[in-house]
């Protein structure tokens, strides 16, 4: 019994893992030679992670329900905002 409650939740994780990674966004920001400069993810409740090249995270955008959008950089300082006219 205690097998089968412990496969069912692995299996529910897998599951869930697998909702979540397909609810996102991404974009991939290719030089004139095609190679890759960067990237930017968006999740499903919209906030958008940039990535360098090598994967490291490089800033964060979110935009609230009055449609302000917040910009961060890596270590999580406000470095913009924008907002709808």
């Amino acid at each position: 019994m205690k097998v089968v409650l412990t496969l069912c939740a692995a299996m529910t994780l897998a599951v869930s893992s697998i909702s979540i990674a397909s609810a996102q966004s991404k974009t991939t920001y290719r030089d004139s030679s095609g190679r890759t400069t960067g990237s930017a993810t968006t999740n499903s409740s919209g906030k958008t992670t940039y990535r360098d090249a090598s994967g490291r995270t490089t800033g964060t955008s979110s935009t609230n329900s009055s449609g302000k959008t917040t910009y961060k950089d890596a270590s999580g300082r406000t470095t913009g905002t924008s907002s709808k006219r």
